[in-house]
C-alpha cells in the first residue's frame, strides 16, 4: 500500500511539475515585460512571491521528499534521490526548499506593508525604494539564516534515531529528532513564521483598505478607481494563496508533530502537494484578475492565432 501510494505521490508531483514550470515563468514574463507604470511597485512584490514559490516548485520537481511517519523521517524521491548521496546532502536539499516556503510566506507579508506605505505616504521616491529592496534582502536573508540553521540543528543522523520507529529499507532516508528541545523550538518557530506572518498580512491589509477609504475623498476619481482595484485584486489573489497554503501547511505540521495519528503519512504528502501547487492557482489568478496582464495574454493568443 505504502509503495503504491509513494509512486502515485510521485507521479502527480511530475504531472504538476510540468503545469508550474509552464505557467510561472510565463506569469514572470507578463509581469516583467507588460507591467503598466501605475501598477510598476506592486508588481515588484508580486514577482518576489511568483520568484519564491517557482524555486520552491523546481526544488521539487528535481526532488520529491516523501513522509515516513510514523518516523520523523523523509525520503528522497526523484532525480535527487540519485544524485544526493548523503544524509547531509539530502536534508540540505530538503532545507532549500522550506527556505522557500519561509520566503514566500514573508513576501507575502511584506507586500501588504509597502501597499499601505504606498497610500499612507504617497509614491515612494527612488531613494524610498531603495530603502524598501534592502529592507526586503535583508529580512529574507535573516529568515534564510535563521531556518536552515535551526533546521540543520534539528536534524538528526539515522544511527541515532530511534531504531523501533525506522522503516526496514533506510535508503535515502534524513531525520530529525522526533522529541525534545529542538523539535519544540522548531515547533515555536514555525508558529512565530507562519502564524505571525498571516496575521501581519492580515494587519496591514486592514489597515491598506482603511486608508484607501480615508483618502476616498482627496484622490482623484481615476487613481481612486485604480487603487481600488488593484486592492481588490491583490485582496482576492493573496486570500486564495493563503488558503490553499497555510491550511494545509497547519494539517501537515499536527501530523509531523502527531505521527502516530492514523493516516499522518498520507495527509501529510497530500498536503505538501496542495501547498506545492497553490502557485500554480495564484499565478493563473494574477494573469486573470489585472486587466492588463488578462489583455496581454489575449492579445498574445490573438497573435498566435
Amino acid at each position: 500500500m505504502n509503495d503504491q501510494f509513494s509512486y502515485v505521490y510521485n507521479r502527480v508531483l511530475d504531472v504538476t511539475a510540468v503545469g508550474s514550470i509552464m505557467v510561472k515563468p510565463f506569469c514572470i514574463y507578463i509581469i516583467t515585460t507588460k507591467t503598466p507604470k501605475y501598477m510598476q511597485s506592486v508588481s515588484y512584490f508580486i514577482l518576489n512571491e511568483l520568484i519564491w514559490n517557482f524555486m520552491g516548485n523546481l526544488l521539487f520537481t528535481l526532488g520529491h521528499p516523501f513522509p515516513m511517519m510514523p518516523a520523523l523521517c523523509f525520503r528522497m524521491d526523484g532525480l535527487a534521490g540519485n544524485w544526493l548521496k548523503t544524509e547531509n546532502q539530502r536534508s540540505v536539499f530538503f532545507i532549500g526548499i522550506v527556505l522557500t516556503s519561509f520566503n514566500c510566506s514573508l513576501a507575502f507579508a511584506t507586500t501588504f506593508l509597502f501597499r499601505y506605505l504606498t497610500l499612507h505616504y504617497g509614491a515612494f521616491s527612488r531613494f524610498h525604494k531603495t530603502w524598501g529592496f534592502l529592507y526586503c534582502i535583508t529580512c529574507h536573508s535573516t529568515m534564510s539564516l535563521l531556518a536552515a540553521f535551526l533546521f540543520h540543528l534539528w536534524q538528526i543522523p539515522i544511527w541515532l534515531y530511534p531504531k523501533q520507529d525506522l522503516p526496514k529499507d533506510i535508503h535515502n532516508l534524513f531525520c530529525f529528532h522526533p522529541e525534545g528541545a529542538e523539535i519544540t523550538i522548531i515547533g515555536c518557530y514555525l508558529v512565530a513564521c507562519f502564524g505571525g506572518g498571516t496575521l501581519f498580512l492580515g494587519l496591514f491589509a486592514g489597515l491598506s483598505v482603511r486608508e484607501l477609504r480615508m483618502k476616498k475623498d482627496s484622490m482623484e476619481k481615476k487613481t481612486l478607481h485604480l487603487q481600488k482595484e488593484i486592492m481588490k485584486n491583490l485582496l482576492i489573489i493573496s486570500g486564495v494563496a493563503v488558503f490553499l497554503g497555510c491550511v494545509p501547511l497547519v494539517v501537515m505540521i499536527f501530523c509531523v508533530y502527531n505521527g502516530r495519528f492514523p493516516f499522518a503519512r498520507e495527509i501529510t504528502a497530500i498536503g505538501m502537494l496542495i501547498t506545492l501547487n497553490f502557485g500554480t492557482i495564484y499565478a493563473l489568478l494574477i494573469l486573470y484578475r489585472f486587466r492588463c496582464y488578462k489583455k496581454a495574454v489575449v492579445d498574445m493568443i490573438m497573435r498566435l492565432l
